[in-house]
């Protein structure tokens, strides 16, 4: 089967593309033909040797959406010609594989390359907002980063949820912010965040870039509120915030945040902004990682139809 990958680190060129066989199944698995897959930045900081030297070949990817070619034999939830989207593994190729509790059933209306975008920013939202965040209907709710894929993601959630939502970001994103039901927005190039919104919210996400100005959230927080962020960093703080660092759980299974996220999306409650289609190549791909290197507004998304 087509493929595309690495077999040692670098920039965008370091991809080619393979002729590389069809997954064996186990019983568990699920064979996904692909239709469109998302990049994102951690499949960047890989290829670049970030998290270690790459020196076998390596397929990436975990955002897939497709159609079911074949099943284990302990699948019971999917069948052949079943419209899917996954968090699952080795996207980038002409099949992946996932497993039942990562994949869901995406209808008509949603289109492969709208589901492929949802995947890792939508996991990530959700187990921010229930996991990490343990919000409840009602509470204040401020997203830093409320532009990106998780942050928007999050927000959007939160409102569905039932709670209020404060968003956090450049000016030049404040229209696309409040396109997507925020109406309570602050521009931390014209504005200090920290001062307008001291001891405001229940929950801070903090999912902007490194989770940057990591000590306005504690500003931010009501005392006894928690902070759920991607930052590393532990801020200081005497008010008895709880805070909680974003990342792979599984406590919580793929395929119920996946499953929340299509429902809203098939009921026009939610959105997630593409920034770019590419095509199923070589070329598609190293564009796509291309643009993964330097700031980028929406998803970047490879796709058969591009």
């Amino acid at each position: 089967m087509q493929a595309f990958g690495y077999d040692h680190n670098g920039g965008p060129e370091v991809f080619e593309e393979y002729d590389v066989a069809v997954p064996t199944l186990k019983e568990t698995d699920i064979l996904i033909e692909t239709k469109a897959f998302g990049l994102n930045n951690f499949e960047r900081s890989q290829r670049a040797g970030v998290f270690g030297a790459t020196t076998k070949l390596r397929i990436p990817g975990f955002d897939v959406a497709g159609v079911v070619k074949e099943v284990g034999s302990a699948v019971a939830k999917f069948k052949s010609g079943d419209r899917v989207v996954a968090h699952g593994r080795h996207a980038y190729s002409e099949y992946a594989t996932s497993s039942e509790n990562s994949t869901v059933i995406i209808p008509a209306t949603i289109s492969f390359e709208t589901a492929a975008a949802i995947v890792t920013p939508g996991i990530t939202a959700y187990n921010a907002l229930h996991y990490f965040g343990k919000t409840k209907p009602g509470q204040t709710v401020i997203v830093k980063g409320v532009s990106g894929g998780v942050g928007s993601l999050a927000a959007q959630l939160a409102l569905n949820f039932g709670d209020q939502v404060i968003g956090i970001g450049s000016s030049r994103n404040e229209a696309y912010v409040k396109s997507i039901g925020i109406n309570e927005y602050v521009a931390y190039d014209k504005q200090d965040p920290a001062q307008i919104l001291k001891d405001k919210a229940d929950l801070v996400i903090n999912s902007a870039m490194n989770g940057a100005s990591s000590a306005e959230d504690v500003v931010m927080v009501k005392p006894g509120g928690i902070i759920a962020t991607v930052a590393n960093d532990e801020p200081d703080t005497d008010k008895g915030v709880e805070v909680n660092h974003i990342g792979p759980t599984k406590d919580v299974s793929n395929a119920e945040a996946l499953q929340t996220i299509v429902d809203l999306l098939a009921e026009n409650k939610l959105t997630i902004k593409v920034g770019l289609v590419l095509p199923f190549t070589l070329a598609g791909v190293r564009e796509g990682h291309s643009v993964l290197e330097k700031p980028h507004a929406g998803r970047v998304i490879i796709s058969k139809e591009a």
